[in-house]
Order: C-alpha cells, then sequence, then structure tokens
C-alpha cells in the first residue's frame, strides 16, 4: 500500500485570470481537504473553477492567494524545476481524451514517462507490461492507440498515470468518452487504487454514474465551494461486486492476476523536491 502520511489541501485559494477590467475571477477562496485512501469527486457548471483548482492541485498552478499542500510539501513559492519534480514524482493525472501518444505502441506509452524520470529502459519496459496485465491488457502491449477501443485506451491512460508510483491521482472527466460497461470498469479501477492502495483519487466530472464509487462530493459555483456531503446514494455492494468481477475477469483473461503480493517496482524519483 502506498505510504501517503499527508493529505492535499488547498486552503482559501483565489485566482484570477487577467487584471483590471479584464479580470475574471477563477476561483473566490476555495479551501477543502483530500485524504488518503478516498475518492473526492468535484462537481459544478462549466466555468464554475473545477479545472482550475484541478490545475492547482496538480501543481500546474499557483494561486494568487491562498495555499496548496501537496503531501505535506507547500507548492507556494517553488521554482518551476521543483514544481515539475512535483509532478513527476507525487501526481498521476487521468485527461478525458487519453492524451496518449498515437506514435508509441501501448507498452511504450507508459514507459515514457518512466524514462523521464530515470528508470532503466529494460526496468520501465517489465513495469509497463506488468499495469497492461493487470488492466487486462497484456495482450495489447504492442498494439497503437489507434488500435484500442475507448475503454481500453482508458485503462491504458490510467496505467501510464500510476506507473511512476504517485501517491495522489487527478481526473479530469475520466469516464465523460466512454460508455457505460467501460465507465464503470474505470471508476472501479480509481476507486480500487484509493481503497486498496491507499492513494489520493481526486475526480473532476458531471457523469453522475460515478457517484456510488466516491466518498465525498464537493460541489463549485462561481469559484466557491457551495456544497459538501457524502455519497449521493448509498454505495451498492452488489454493484461493486459486479465491477470489482468484470475486472477480475479480464485481468485473469490476461493470463495475469493483480501481482500477487501486490510487491511495487519503483523508479528512481527525482531529487529536487529534497
Amino acid at each position: 500500500m502506498i505510504q501517503t502520511p499527508e493529505s492535499l489541501i488547498v486552503e482559501d485559494a483565489v485566482l484570477t485570470y487577467g487584471k483590471g477590467e479584464f479580470a475574471t475571477p477563477a476561483l473566490r477562496g476555495v479551501s477543502l481537504t483530500a485524504k488518503p485512501g478516498e475518492v473526492l469527486l468535484i462537481r459544478g457548471p462549466s466555468g464554475s473553477g473545477k479545472t482550475t483548482l484541478l490545475q492547482l492541485m496538480g501543481a500546474m498552478k499557483e494561486p494568487d492567494k491562498g495555499k496548496v499542500s501537496i503531501c505535506g510539501t507547500p507548492t507556494t513559492g517553488l521554482s518551476q524545476k521543483r514544481l515539475r519534480a512535483m509532478r513527476l514524482n507525487r501526481i498521476g493525472f487521468v485527461f478525458q481524451f487519453f492524451n496518449l501518444l498515437s506514435s508509441l505502441r501501448a507498452w511504450e506509452n507508459i514507459a515514457a514517462p518512466l524514462d523521464i524520470i530515470g528508470m532503466d529502459r529494460g526496468a520501465a519496459e517489465k513495469r509497463a507490461k506488468a499495469l497492461l496485465a493487470e488492466f487486462g491488457l497484456a495482450d495489447r502491449a504492442d498494439h497503437f492507440p489507434k488500435q484500442l477501443s475507448g475503454g481500453q485506451r482508458q485503462r491504458l491512460a490510467v496505467a501510464r498515470a500510476i506507473a511512476h508510483d504517485p501517491p495522489v491521482i487527478l481526473a479530469d472527466e475520466p469516464t465523460a468518452a466512454l460508455d457505460t460497461e467501460n465507465g464503470q470498469a474505470v471508476a472501479q479501477i480509481l476507486r480500487d487504487l484509493a481503497v486498496k492502495e491507499g492513494r489520493i483519487v481526486v475526480l473532476v466530472s458531471h457523469d453522475h454514474r460515478l457517484e456510488p464509487m466516491v466518498d465525498r462530493e464537493i460541489t463549485i459555483e462561481d469559484g466557491r465551494v457551495v456544497e459538501e456531503r457524502g455519497p449521493a446514494r448509498p454505495k451498492s455492494n452488489a454493484l461493486r461486486s459486479t465491477l470489482s468481477a468484470l475486472i477480475e475477469a479480464r485481468r485473469a483473461a490476461s493470463g495475469d492476476g493483480r501481482g500477487g503480493s501486490g510487491a511495487r517496482q519503483e523508479g528512481p524519483r527525482i531529487s529536487s523536491l529534497s
């Protein structure tokens, strides 16, 4: 299990785009905490500030006022080099439209970020193929993204996001481009990353199918948190069992499981955070 003693904390964050008469407030004093082992869902209408908030939580932007702390490290005032190191070491990103490299095979898409952090090429390939097996894609290792279905591409994108073993997973509309079956399968994978592996998982989504899978839900409107609550409906044990069975069946079909004892292969870490 990932050891993540610290939460992801946003405190009184304010961010405005533009200046003077062209100033557009994006966040107006947002505070929240995302904890290890839970799935947090952030929702709100278009233009409410959801994406900007996710960018703050992913160390891609800094607030004009307020603080962001990622697993015990404040982001305010860090150099671009240290922010980049934080993103590489501590955060995995999942996007609505996958953002896979079309010229690389499936395993190479996973191995590419491992090359960036300095993992040996052979070890990176081994790690990539182990993740493909875990996510039921072992027989697609040498396929290019265009040869994969939407559900397969998103599972590949999630595998890439966790390849470097980050404690934080940030997902922007991870199921919006998927049908019901594949959307539920990806949602279950994301939940397992939190519950079974102790990661912090934050989802930004309009997809109501995700609600049974989350622990808390925060609604943002006009740059402010207007509501925070637990699951919108009771979690269904039957639904959980069905989705878990679906994932396990796909993994079994690949000739692998979840990896037995769950021994992890960690690559070198970028050291400029220390």
